[in-house]
């Protein structure tokens, strides 16, 4: 074991998770068998985070020897063991109650003589989630957040103009306000706030909050190193003031502003990174492409290195159910947003259901674009061939099912979702962006890169493995070779030597 000690800042853990949060997880899991401590220290209020936590640690998908500390919930200074509340009901005397039939969630509409006075919305378990309070103009002036066990956990009084929040208010486990901060409704930056407790304190923003709690855990560590997974988290790792913090940047998406390569500018987000490159003790890319485009345009710097991330072994089914391939079936795994370009992977199905009518192609996932892409399903006459279907726990028994995954991203950092496909047997078609599919998928060999934008030649790759069933098998028993090119034992060392050898700069 090492005397080092791995610490991620990370905006919030959850059990849905996207690609990021996954790699983080894989990253500990590995990280934990090596070093004495490994930490999460994670910002983003969460009312139900004891029991995210507990889910992760209870189905393995994170180490229970990994530490996991919330801001909110530490300084919330909950100790003590929450008590449940009444389960709130639905039906309240004195009340004409209106069912919301335009959410997926238990949602209800609350008048009294004539005056909507508030809005409730349960989980599908029917545990209250919030409750927002209207003025006699039907206007939201307040919005109460309950946990799980139906503790208020957060009040919002709103903007009565923009109707957005300005004053937040957290409570703890006994109900008492031990932080209020203020924010710009317009804007949503969280500005003045007050910590209350036995040394009370007001803070410029939240943000100097943060970093004085994360100087404050970094200390209490063994020759602490701070990874950065995000450009949001950069100034509050290179803001920590002890001396014995080494510091890491871990760069999981591409860095350009549309068209998303060499062509275009970098994005603002990505301004603060580069004008303080020279400030991370090691820079972590997932791609050699990425980083040799950094260095022609930022200068090479000893500080580079590159790990990609590890294709995973294929466990058994969770199901039990051994997967049945059809010939005829395409996926997706993929958040429903706008860099996944889903609307673009549809109408390239459109032409391979004119050739193949009974193709199918199945897009698991959820997000905002959710009835935008239902809309053009519809629209296309695909809705007997394209399926949305939600949120999948099982990647690889999907991938098994399919003869091929797609993908048609604007841009990827790296792309876990094709190691997966590949570790699966199941060959990918993708749209080759910057960045991730040139360094995965070997052109002809496990898969197949088109042009960006190129639907119709898209369509004509997916057609071709449908069809072929020679062509897909090949295609397929080349794919695992994924297993060996991006080992999980070559992952792991890269990670601890990095880790262990970083003091010795």
């Amino acid at each position: 074991m090492s005397g080092n000690t791995p610490i991620f800042l990370f905006r919030s853990l959850d059990v849905v998770r996207g690609g990021l949060t996954k790699a983080v997880l894989t990253r500990a899991n590995a990280l934990v068998k090596h070093f004495d401590k490994v930490v999460f220290l994670t910002l983003e209020f969460q009312p139900n985070f004891r029991e995210i936590r507990k889910e992760l640690y209870n189905t393995g998908k994170l180490d229970k020897k990994v530490e996991v500390i919330n801001l909110f919930d530490d300084i919330g200074d909950n100790k003590k063991r929450m008590k449940r509340n009444k389960k709130d009901e639905i039906q309240e005397k004195g009340y004409f109650i209106f069912k919301d039939l335009n959410n997926d969630q238990p949602s209800y509409r609350y008048y009294q003589n004539g005056l909507y006075i508030k809005y409730k919305r349960y989980d599908n378990n029917n545990n209250l989630l919030f409750i927002d309070y209207m003025n006699e103009s039907r206007t939201r002036y307040q919005r109460d957040e309950y946990n799980e066990k139906g503790v208020l956990v957060r009040s919002r009084q709103m903007d009565l103009y923009n109707n957005k929040p300005k004053l937040d208010r957290y409570f703890n486990n006994n109900g008492t306000c031990y932080l209020s901060v203020w924010l710009n409704p317009k804007t949503g930056e969280q500005k003045r706030t007050h910590y209350f407790n036995k040394k009370p304190k007001e803070y410029k923003a939240l943000y100097d909050l943060f970093s004085e709690w994360i100087e404050d855990k970094v200390k209490k560590v063994k020759n602490p190193i701070i990874m950065s997974d995000s450009r949001s988290t950069d100034n509050l790792v290179l803001k920590v003031k002890n001396k014995n913090a080494k510091k890491v940047a871990i760069l999981h998406n591409n860095h350009y502003k549309q068209p998303y390569d060499n062509s275009s500018e970098i994005k603002k987000t990505w301004n603060p990174f580069f004008e303080n490159i020279n400030e991370f003790d090691r820079i972590v890319f997932l791609t050699e492409e990425q980083k040799n485009d950094i260095a022609d345009k930022f200068g090479k710097l000893k500080s580079y290195t590159v790990i990609p991330h590890a294709a995973i072994p294929v466990k058994k089914s969770r199901s039990g159910i051994k997967a049945n391939y059809n010939p005829h079936l395409a996926v997706t795994l993929a958040r429903y947003n706008s860099q996944k370009r889903l609307d673009e992977a549809i109408k390239a199905f459109k032409y391979v259901v004119q050739e193949i009518p009974t193709a199918e192609y199945h897009i698991y996932g959820f997000g905002p674009l959710y009835k935008d892409l239902d809309n053009l399903i519809k629209r296309l006459g695909l809705i007997d061939n394209v399926k949305l279907k939600g949120f999948t726990s099982d990647a690889s028994f999907t991938y098994k099912t399919a003869a091929c995954s797609i993908l048609t991203s604007d841009y990827e950092g790296f792309g876990l979702v094709l190691t997966e496909s590949l570790a699966s047997g199941t060959p990918v078609v993708a749209y080759d962006i910057k960045y991730g599919p040139k360094d995965i998928i070997r052109h002809g060999i496990d898969g197949f890169l088109v042009h960006k934008g190129e639907t119709k030649e898209m369509a004509n790759k997916i057609i071709e493995i449908m069809k072929n069933k020679g062509l897909r098998e090949r295609l397929s028993n080349n794919a695992t070779d994924v297993l060996r090119r991006f080992s999980v034992s070559g992952y792991d060392d890269n990670w601890v030597s990095l880790l262990k050898e970083i003091n010795k700069k």
